[in-house]
């Protein structure tokens, strides 16, 4: 009986959605998984498309949160000012459709796309939300001042095992879709993740209740502080002035090693890093 009771327990443990607090596992072996990344000052503003898997309501939201995080930060920097709707040009649209996607070429075509995925690619989780994907180069290895320079970028979202609502839509059991991108757009950016209680949208977890389609104060601090950006008198203003500023460029030499970063979220609330496919991060509450 007590056998029964204790396996009880430890199933109800195991099922439990964490909300406390974040943890990190590295598993990456000499590299620093909490190194920053980020574009170069001059790789903005990005031509980022959208794929015309969406619909026009929902390119519409998209669109808004790209706009979100131009309006948060004064304007000051043109992120995405060509965001494109539906993406007509778009080479590889026939590529969604496709269990055998492969993101390496994804990462190869020059465009920086949004995509709704119906047939999640095999070599990904099936229970990942949306995963973020990053090519770029690592510098200074080792070093204080390691940081992953961001090239290319793409923000795949699993519509084979969720659903994603519009501003209009009231559906319920389905995600929030300018809430999902909008947290997919701060990592493109190069943002990390923020601890499970912080007024953020850049947390580990969303439910299917989550609706927040603005960044926050820390958020725009962060993008703010990362790409050099002096703020007016906004309500941000003041956070931004104590955090430093980030300086990084190569050492003496180094061109950097090639790397491709995977940022998954999980609906279960785990958030999963990896780079050139070893896991270098793990963000779980508990």
């Amino acid at each position: 009986m007590k056998l029964a009771l204790l396996i009880t327990y430890l199933a109800f443990l195991a099922s439990c959605t964490p909300t406390s607090t974040v943890t990190g596992e590295t598993t990456s072996g000499n590299i620093n998984a909490s190194a920053p990344y980020m574009w170069s000052s001059s790789a903005f503003p990005r031509d980022l498309k959208i794929s015309t898997s969406f619909s026009a309501a929902e390119s519409d939201n998209i669109t808004s949160m790209a706009e979100q995080w131009e309006s948060s930060l004064e304007d000051k920097k043109n992120f995405f000012k060509d965001v494109i709707a539906p993406a007509t040009t778009f080479t590889s649209t026939t590529e969604v459709d496709r269990a055998n996607m492969d993101l390496d070429a994804l990462g190869d075509d020059s465009i920086n796309g949004v995509y709704k995925i119906q047939h999640w690619p095999l070599d990904l989780p099936s229970s990942a939300l949306a995963v973020t994907q990053i090519f770029g180069r690592r510098f200074n290895v080792g070093d204080s001042n390691e940081y992953v320079r961001i090239e290319h970028a793409d923000i795949l979202l699993n519509e084979n095992l969720y659903n994603f609502r519009t501003s209009t839509d009231g559906s319920s059991n389905t995600y929030d879709l300018q809430t999902v991108v909008l947290h997919e757009m701060g990592h493109f950016l190069g943002l990390s993740h923020k601890s499970s209680g912080a007024n953020s949208i850049m947390v580990p977890s969303i439910s299917s209740s989550t609706v927040a389609r603005a960044p926050s104060n820390i958020d725009v601090s962060d993008v703010a502080s990362k790409y050099a950006l002096t703020l007016g008198t906004g309500a941000s203003s003041a956070i931004i002035a104590q955090k430093p500023l980030f300086k990084y460029s190569p050492n003496n030499g180094d061109t950097g090693s090639k790397i491709k970063m995977l940022i998954e979220l999980h609906a279960n609330g785990e958030c999963v890093h990896k780079e050139n496919g070893v896991v270098i991060q793990r963000h779980s509450a508990k």
